[in-house]
């Protein structure tokens, strides 16, 4: 397989849906919601987020991503999905199992849920705006807790 396939982190969980911090969410190109039919075929819906970062090179790499692991695995069929599930570790998202595959310019988060509705959806991030993002959200919690911890306690 051309794309390697992990459990998703721990610090991603918000990643996998729409309503994550406002600063990450704009990191994310869009998302694409997948469906198995009756268990074999494959209809998928995509949901821009930003359309100055779905350029040709992003949609050549999620196009060959996903052809990819149609062929060798995960989004093979429902059953593969749902023994790819199982058989892996995986980060859960409730009812939920969260992958992820990460590039030299992407990141993308599956969220499988085999069966129940849309059997997956795709979080697609550009990584350095993704990186940028994360990076500015840490400083302001450090920024914070050192005010919170400089702050003067009155006592009664």
């Amino acid at each position: 397989m051309k794309y390697e396939l992990k459990c998703a982190d721990t610090e991603q969980k918000s990643l996998f849906y729409s309503d994550c911090e406002p600063s990450l969410r704009n990191a994310c190109i869009g998302h694409v919601r997948m469906d198995f039919g009756s268990g074999n075929e494959f209809w998928t819906s995509w949901w821009g987020n930003r359309e100055d970062m779905n350029d040709s090179a992003f949609k050549a790499e999620l196009n060959d991503m996903v052809n990819d692991l149609r062929k060798n695995g995960l989004l093979k069929n429902r059953y593969e999905m749902q023994k790819v599930c199982g058989n892996n570790p995986s980060l859960a998202l409730g009812a939920g199992h969260g992958f992820s595959v990460e590039t030299d310019s992407y990141i993308f988060l599956f969220r499988c849920q085999p069966g129940q509705g849309y059997d997956c959806y795709l979080y697609c991030y550009n990584k350095q705006e993704l990186q940028l993002a994360q990076s500015q959200l840490q400083d302001q919690d450090q920024e914070q807790e050192q005010d919170e911890s400089q702050s003067p306690v009155m006592s009664l």
